[in-house]
């Protein structure tokens, strides 16, 4: 049966059509003619006067017809729309052709980013791959737009000119939602800093429907959903980033990719996904080498992981104890592990021997691993005996003791810090003030260690200051701790064991600004009453409290209003000076008390150092008596150093004798942090005239070979070639005593130290520039005086002089400068800077 012919489909004759009804008077007569004409070939066909063939011949005349009528007619309407853009000016056809541009470069973009992306799933590993990548469609699968006919429209084409009023129609809808998208950034951006972060999560996210591909708004989104702890939409939010900006963007080390890359990695450690967070961040770091935060969120990040890994290293432990199998963990044997866990199920009882619970905990890593492990449930049973304590007659000594034992551990003091315990203690130490009974007093003892030990580390110490901060009161915790400063210190062993804890607490808390405003607070009417309590101990004759309180005062003096009060107290300062030592074997015989053993957290190394303007570095203390003297020398200088900015205290250590001290520390090199805060204190103190006078002489009392024996200190650590950061503050107190001091000061200096200081300059390619610039200088004011060219001349200054010009930038540079035009003044001088061409960089400094 032969097909029916494409012409009776025409007419709306076709299977399973009706007859479509005409809609002009010209169509009803068309469609008339067509009818009878259908109807003519149906009766010609059934009585065999047609043939077949006839047929589909009328049925090709009829088609190419049709064809030619078509193609008159598109002809005719490309020629109206070419007539209409012509008729434009040459403006608005610019900026058509801009909008499709902009277009179809945009979509290029996509395609190549998608492109890119598929690649880089296809070489992912199965067991990456989703089976339906949600994220990936709703990134890369082109918009409707994308694909309409007039990207491939350019202006020569007769086609694109009908299309003008749809590129204005799709490139302003483009710029609304850009527009929208900022919008809702800058609102989420406001809300975040309001601390509303889950409203500027939301706000993102509204911004991400109007634009998808927005990297920041992406990268927001992640931090919000971060601080909100959504951690997968933080993960979700911070993998589309980071695939625009290396698929999209084709910037992989994108700045908030780079971000999304930590915070990605937060989230996922929040997640105990630790090795996808190190892959995280080692890619991070990758692209961003000189990150320095990136380096120690992956310090946390591999301490976190190890810490995990211990924790199921234990668990596996306990479980094959359990089964009577032999073994250990790290060093500790199933056995020990399986009589902790027996005397943590009796914490809380009479009979719990907390004794023997402290000596496992302090002895082994794994015990402190197994006290935080199920979410730290066990150091939860040891925190609850401290709120049951009410000071008298329910006295926590020893889960207390227990406590400190586990927090040589850092990850339990985070714990403790996140579970209450540590207000707690503070609050024990607060009701428990007032007690007489010698058990309290042991128990506020072991509370003070165990915050002591806990405030070594930033995050507690945080929570330490809070509570401090909750409790100012006179029958507070800040009351307490000043109150054990007054006892007996001389003849009471556990008052001494208490004070140091305390002035340790107190010394360490004071790191902090926050702490500072707390304890300054606390005497509001008059923060030098702080130093009521605490001057005492440094003439307690006890070397390990004299320690802690030159501490707690070096950082108590960050503050303006406590350095002003302690510089106006002429004898405090006296005595801080006196516990520097007299001679180089510095030999102190009175131990510390009993408890106080070095090598604790808190107590050794691992205690917050002093505050101190010099240096951030902490040294390792030998746990020796020469290396406890040592911390109380540091400790001292520290304190020094942060008090002598203040001219009246730099004044008063002049005048007790403490130069020739500081001086002949600088001799000692086992502890390099030593000859470099003694220098600190030395060039603060020779700012004033009269005390540069002294320092320089020959002659006085107090400042007898001051200068020269830092002179001496310089040529040697050159010779040496130390870089222990000694020799700069060396130096700038040769180019203050230079600066301050007046001609026969100078004349004195120059005696001694004119070598050094040039030294100094002929090595400007070992030393920084603050040496070489203070040589500089220094140089420059010795040069001042006359007499003293003929000395200089002699060392040959003026070519190293150039050098640093030459080398060096910013002040270094311009002291040189300086310098070699004072040197001219000297004919010789003034020739070997013709020969070396110097004189025009005098004239970039000094006006002729």
């Amino acid at each position: 049966q032969r097909a029916m012919p494409k012409e009776l489909e025409s007419v709306g004759m076709g299977p399973g059509r009706g007859g479509l009804p005409p809609r002009t008077p010209q169509d009803a007569d068309e469609f008339l003619e067509n009818v009878d004409e259908v109807n003519a070939l149906i009766e010609g066909l059934r009585s065999g006067k047609i043939s077949a063939e006839y047929v589909d011949r009328k049925i090709k005349e009829r088609d190419a017809e049709s064809t030619q009528l078509e193609e008159k007619r598109k002809k005719e309407a490309e020629e109206a729309e070419r007539r209409k853009y012509e008729n434009l000016s040459p403006e608005e056809q610019k900026k058509i052709k801009a909008k499709v541009d902009e277009m179809i470069a945009e979509k290029e973009r996509r395609e190549r980013a998608r492109k890119a992306f598929h690649e880089y799933r296809a070489k992912m590993p199965e067991d990456k791959r989703r089976a339906t990548d949600y994220d990936a469609w709703d990134l890369w699968t082109p918009s409707d737009d994308e694909d309409d006919p007039w990207m491939q429209y350019t202006p020569e084409n007769p086609a694109f000119k009908a299309m003008e009023a749809d590129i204005d129609r799709r490139h302003a809808a483009q710029v609304r939602a850009r527009q929208t998208a900022h919008r809702r950034r800058e609102e989420g951006n406001a809300a975040f800093r309001g601390g509303q972060f889950a409203e500027a999560l939301r706000c993102y996210e509204l911004g991400l429907e109007a634009d998808k591909r927005s990297l920041e708004l992406h990268g927001n989104a992640a931090m919000a959903a971060l601080k909100c702890e959504m951690f997968v939409q933080c993960i979700d939010h911070a993998s589309k980033a980071c695939e625009l900006a290396e698929f999209l963007l084709e910037r992989p080390d994108h700045p908030t990719a780079i971000k999304c890359l930590q915070r990605r990695a937060a989230a996922r450690l929040k997640l105990s996904h630790y090795k996808d967070a190190l892959s995280d961040l080692s890619l991070a770091h990758e692209r961003d080498p000189s990150n320095g935060e990136i380096e120690s969120q992956m310090k946390e990040a591999n301490a976190t992981y190890e810490e995990a890994r211990k924790e199921k290293e234990v668990e596996r432990g306990m479980r094959r104890a359990a089964q009577g199998i032999d073994g250990e963990v790290d060093g500790t044997d199933f056995h020990t592990l399986r009589e902790l866990e027996k005397l943590c199920g009796e914490i809380g009882s009479d009979g719990c021997d907390y004794a023997r619970l402290e000596a496992l905990v302090e002895g082994s890593e794994q015990c402190r691993v197994y006290l935080r492990s199920g979410r730290g449930s066990h150091l939860l049973g040891l925190s609850r005996e401290l709120e049951r304590a009410d000071g008298s007659s329910r006295v926590p000594t020893g889960p207390l003791r227990v406590l400190r034992a586990a927090c040589l551990s850092e990850a339990n003091r985070e714990t403790l810090a996140q579970n209450g315990t540590l207000e707690l203690a503070v609050g024990f130490i607060g009701r428990a003030r007032r007690s007489t009974e010698k058990a309290t007093g042991e128990a506020v003892a072991c509370a003070l260690f165990l915050l002591h030990t806990c405030s070594a580390t930033s995050n507690p110490r945080a929570t330490i200051i809070e509570a401090l901060a909750s409790d100012v009161g006179p029958d507070g915790a800040i009351a307490g701790l000043f109150a054990i400063l007054e006892a007996d210190l001389a003849n009471d062993t556990g008052a001494k064991l208490a004070a140091a804890h305390a002035l340790s607490l107190l010394g360490n808390c004071a790191v902090d600004a926050e702490a500072r405003i707390v304890l300054t607070r606390f005497y509001y009417d008059a923060p030098g009453k702080i130093l009521g309590p605490v001057l005492p101990v440094l003439r307690c004759g006890t070397p390990v409290l004299a320690e802690r309180a030159a501490a707690l005062l070096g950082n108590m003096c960050a503050d303006g209003r406590m350095r002003a009060e302690f510089a106006a107290n002429e004898r405090g300062i006296s005595d801080l000076c006196a516990l520097l030592p007299e001679n180089e074997k510095n030999e102190r015989a009175t131990a510390a008390p009993a408890g106080m053993g070095p090598g604790l957290p808190g107590l050794g190394p691992s205690r917050a150092r002093a505050a101190d303007r010099e240096s951030d570095t902490d040294a390792s203390i030998d746990p020796s008596p020469g290396g406890r003297d040592s911390e109380l020398v540091l400790n001292v200088l520290a304190a020094l150093a942060n008090v002598s900015v203040d001219a009246a205290a730099a004044a008063t250590i002049w005048k007790a004798g403490a130069a020739p001290r500081l001086a002949r520390l600088l001799s000692r090199s086992s502890d390099p942090l030593v000859p470099a805060r003694a220098a600190t204190v030395l060039s603060r103190i020779a700012r004033d005239p009269s005390t540069a006078r002294g320092m320089c002489g020959a002659g006085g009392s107090n400042g007898d070979g001051v200068a020269a024996t830092v002179a001496k200190f310089v040529v040697r650590r050159l010779a040496s070639d130390a870089g222990d950061g000694a020799i700069e503050p060396a130096v700038r107190t040769l180019a203050v005593l230079a600066n301050g001091g007046d001609a026969g000061a100078r004349l004195a200096l120059a005696e001694h130290a004119a070598g050094a200081l040039v030294e100094c300059v002929r090595r400007w390619d070992v030393v920084g520039d603050g040496t070489a610039g203070n040589a500089a200088l220094a140089i420059g004011d010795l040069a001042r005086e006359g007499d003293l060219l003929p000395r200089l001349a002699a060392l040959e200054p003026v070519a190293p002089l150039l050098q640093v010009c030459h080398k060096r930038t910013g002040a270094a540079q311009k002291n040189a400068a300086i310098a070699c035009a004072r040197l001219a003044t000297h004919s010789g001088m003034l020739e070997t800077l013709k020969a070396n061409n110097g004189l025009e960089l005098i004239y970039r400094y000094v006006s002729p």
